[in-house]
């Protein structure tokens, strides 16, 4: 499992950064996924709940 982000299509909602701020971050100001911060289901429930849908999963056996 990979996230994707699209930085184009992203509202800055805050969905992900509040929800999980152990996998979503900001740092230096550039937003960061770390995938090591919560379970597969975790951040699977976040990316669903990503209002603009900037965010988006693929799995390791589908092309990016």
């Amino acid at each position: 499992m990979k996230v994707i982000y699209d930085a184009a299509t992203c509202i800055h909602a805050g969905n992900c950064v509040n929800s999980l701020p152990a996998v979503f971050k900001i740092v230096n100001e550039q937003f960061v996924i770390d995938q090591k911060g919560a379970s597969e289901t975790e951040i699977r429930q976040t990316v669903a709940a990503c209002p603009s849908g900037a965010l988006r999963i693929t799995d390791n056996d589908t092309p990016d």
